[in-house]
């Protein structure tokens, strides 16, 4: 057997834990099923309360593949992000939150996509929504071709952050921003220097909804780091958005500074969620993200 601690895997995955323990083992058990078997599951508790921390160090001692670090007191998303990459050891780096589920040929069809298209820097993939029980909701779809991949970053994040798979060595250049949310916004920025974003067309990841979201607890101050990175992304890195996406930034921007948060949580909904045959939506369809539920009723989004 190989000494993994010499050893260098070839996609290192990327998990921050913060009392999970309700659905880490399910999260954890998705990885340790892949059809691609050559991972390192880089867990980052982050200073958890429940029993998430226990089960963590039980899964390292099964499964050598599986390295843990912690801190003793909760820092943050970014500061779990940040360790988590910097002792990444693999070729590749995938991204997993301790709540979802990555379908068992997530990363092998991913690693495929990276492979086969040469100036691809970062992949992500269509969502299966489910709730705190692991029930069906319905789909978030998110466009496959790179050129609209890049105009709608100025608009919503073009691929759902846990989904993604990118080359460690630019993920080291990438740090996350040292936010209390939107954290993934600049990093996903300073990534789109190095080359071109995709979704695969299939199905590959099942993402959890649940009510504790912190881009929803303060939607104002998502939305204000949100628009910083934007337009840092255009000042310093090179990103050149589109005049439809400089308008809806603006609209945006207007309706964030008068709006109560929950009305804006509320727009937000029907946004996102609502009928998609309404004229907004079918325009909207066209460029951001959006989710199709089976059982018609809108939900929130919760990363």
């Amino acid at each position: 057997m190989k000494n993994l601690d010499k050893y260098n895997p070839l996609v290192s995955i990327i998990m921050p834990v913060y009392n999970a323990g309700s659905f880490l083992v399910e999260a954890i058990e998705s990885i340790r099923n892949q059809t691609l078997k050559d991972w390192e599951l880089v867990c980052v508790d982050d200073g958890s309360t429940d029993n998430s921390k226990e089960l963590l160090k039980e899964f390292a001692k099964k499964d050598p593949r599986i390295k843990l670090f912690s801190f003793q007191k909760n820092k943050g998303l970014a500061y779990a992000l940040n360790l988590g990459v910097s002792k990444a050891k693999g070729y590749y780096l995938a991204r997993m939150d301790a709540d979802d589920i990555s379908l068992p040929k997530r990363l092998e069809t991913q690693l495929k996509y990276l492979k086969n298209n040469p100036r691809v820097v970062a992949v992500g993939s269509q969502v299966k929504l489910i709730n705190e029980k692991g029930k069906f909701l319905g789909y978030k779809k998110f466009p496959t071709e790179p050129e609209r991949i890049y105009q709608m970053m100025m608009v919503v994040m073009a691929i759902q952050h846990p989904t993604l798979l990118t080359y460690t060595k630019l993920m080291k250049k990438c740090r996350y921003a040292n936010h209390s949310t939107a954290e993934d916004v600049s990093m996903f920025f300073k990534l789109l220097r190095f080359g071109n974003f995709i979704n695969t067309g299939e199905v590959l990841f099942s993402y959890r909804v649940r009510p504790n979201s912190n881009s929803l607890k303060d939607p104002k101050k998502t939305f204000y780091l949100t628009l910083k990175s934007r337009i840092k992304a255009v000042i310093s890195w090179g990103y050149e958005p589109s005049f439809l996406g400089i308008v809806v930034n603006l609209i945006q921007l207007i309706l964030v500074s008068i709006l109560p948060s929950s009305l804006i949580l509320r727009l937000y909904e029907v946004i996102r969620f609502n009928n998609p045959k309404r004229k907004i939506i079918k325009f909207k369809n066209r460029v951001l993200s959006y989710v199709t539920l089976k059982n018609g009723r809108p939900a929130f989004l919760v990363k």
